[in-house]
């Protein structure tokens, strides 16, 4: 099917006039992975090659409209026969399509498709498409090789209708001032539907049958259920869409300024760019109503940089079926989510060095009406061990299958960490960089980041004041002009603050009783961009 799209697409071109430009961007991307000490009971050091082909063509006319595709191909597919597709393992030569989670995989995907064209006042884009704010803590579309240390492999995709503009400008051509100054002021309003249809349903809490019909309300429908059910899509009736109470969307908002050459004084010229991205998310059926505001800015002045992005996430819902100790609302949940990362240093053609902090509020007790524990973006990667790995199987073994969206899946997770970073190119292309991460708890909660003395909680098994800390280093090249190539190395150790031995990972125990981890990991990047 999507082969076949994509030749309808270049068909399409062939046969257009001469006034439609056809262009094909994307990349073929291999990595390969070593882990040394990763799981418990591991002997040798365990190894990992996976593939991403992923093809994004265009068509525009006229700079006026446009259409874009996004196709992976073999996204997250490990190299081999790993499915038995070879009745003999040892004779096998074909390989499946097995993903990093053992199970089988579409060999192609249409990840995203959308149009954008303009009108009188702005530019108008909908369709299935990517989303980007600021340093990619809460939007990040996942694109291209711009992280430091590790990969992209999620990526922000939202069905979207947007509408852009330059409100400043719009004023100056009403008021008749053609050729002032132009403001690069640009505001943009969108709506994203997220749910039409839950395949899951949702009664809030299991109602004691003495409360129905005549206690509380909610449990009109009640029926031998627990907080939500699960439903086959099979069994859709025609009408299936009519139901609004379970749909979620969202409201989108942005104002955003983006100076290049701003004249700071004193013959100080340099690039500013400001803004704010607000989210105001619902679903009736759970009473949920969030707002998200995210605030960012980033100047660069005679080689000197800071960069800082600040989200809250606010508001109350009842989807998260996380039982509290309030008897009477239990599924209650007032949002008070904080997270943040700034970064300031120097750069040049030849040198880059910065130091960069940043913050994910936690959640010291799950089960109460407070919910305030979130991770940034898990494609905005710090280091290549602590975050990416141990504590993303910590979170996925202590949450379990049943909470898949609290899990961290490689992202900053209630903590604080300080991460200075050099990189240094001697010989354009070439760049070596190192990096070095201390990582803190923030609100330990006693199951996936352990208590230690004076902290308020039930238990206190931890001695250590850190989460952990990492080393990392790369090695990076293009050959000609289109081969990108890297080398990265990452050394990390973990503290009693985390419980390995839990989750199955490895530990060691020391001389004083505290169990802890030792990791390492070589990876490299091969790949094709065009």
């Amino acid at each position: 099917m999507l082969a076949a799209a994509l030749l309808v697409v270049g068909s399409a071109y062939a046969d257009a006039p001469d006034n439609w430009d056809f262009s094909l961007d994307g990349y073929y991307r291999t990595r390969g992975y070593i882990f040394g000490g990763l799981y418990e009971g591991q002997a040798k050091p365990g190894t990992l090659l996976m593939s991403r082909l992923r093809l994004q063509p265009q068509l525009n006319f006229q700079d006026r409209a446009k259409f874009f595709m996004m196709v992976d191909g073999l996204d997250g597919v490990v190299w081999g026969d790993n499915a038995s597709l070879a009745s003999t393992s040892l004779f096998a030569g074909d390989p499946s399509a097995t993903g990093y989670t053992g199970t089988e995989m579409d060999s192609l995907k249409l990840k995203r498709v959308w149009t954008e064209f303009k009108v009188p006042l702005g530019l108008v884009r909908v369709g299935r498409q990517g989303s980007n704010w600021g340093m990619g803590l809460l939007a990040n579309e996942g694109n291209g090789f711009d992280d430091g240390f590790g990969e992209n492999n999620f990526g922000s995709t939202y069905d979207r209708a947007i509408f852009a503009t330059r409100p400043v400008t719009i004023a100056q051509t009403i008021m008749g001032k053609k050729g002032a100054p132009e403001i690069p002021l640009i505001t943009a309003v969108g709506v994203d539907r997220l749910v039409e249809d839950p395949l899951i349903e949702y009664f809030g809490y299991e109602c004691d049958p003495d409360d129905w019909p005549d206690g509380d309300p909610r449990c009109a429908q009640y029926e031998d259920h627990g907080s939500t059910s699960a439903r086959d899509a099979e069994v859709r009736d025609d009408s299936w869409w009519v139901d609004t109470q379970d749909d979620v969307w969202e409201m989108v908002y942005v104002l955003v300024y983006r100076g290049e050459g701003v004249n700071f004084g004193k013959d100080v010229v340099g690039d500013l760019t400001v803004g704010a991205y607000m989210v105001n998310r619902r679903q009736q059926e759970t009473d949920s109503n969030v707002l998200i505001v995210d605030g960012y800015v980033k100047a660069e002045i005679l080689g000197g940089y800071l960069e800082g992005e600040i989200l809250h996430i606010g508001g109350t819902t009842r989807a998260i079926t996380l039982a509290s100790d309030d008897p009477d609302d239990p599924y209650k949940k007032v949002a008070d989510i904080w997270g943040y990362v700034v970064r300031g240093g120097y750069q040049d053609e030849t040198f880059t060095a910065f130091l960069e902090h940043g913050y994910a509020s936690g959640d010291a007790n799950p089960t109460d009406a407070d919910f305030t524990g979130r991770p940034l973006h898990p494609d905005y990667n710090v280091g290549l061990v602590l975050y990416e790995e141990v504590l993303s199987r910590v979170t996925a073994g202590t949450w379990g299958d049943d909470a898949k969206g609290l899990w961290s899946n490689g992202g900053v997770y209630n903590s604080r960490y300080v991460f200075p970073n050099v990189r240094y190119r001697p010989l354009p292309p070439w760049e070596l960089s190192a990096a070095f991460l201390l990582a803190f708890p923030d609100q330990p909660d006693g199951s996936r980041i352990l208590c230690a003395d004076g902290e308020d909680c039930i238990a206190t098994p931890a001695t250590s004041k850190l989460l952990g800390w990492e080393v990392d280093a790369a090695l990076k090249h293009e050959f000609h002009e289109h081969i990108n190539f890297s080398m990265e190395f990452g050394y990390a150790h973990a503290t009693d603050r985390l419980p390995l031995r839990t989750v199955g990972l490895a530990y060691k125990t020391t001389d004083d009783g505290r169990e802890v981890g030792n990791y390492v990991t070589f990876q490299s990047r091969l790949a094709y961009e065009f």
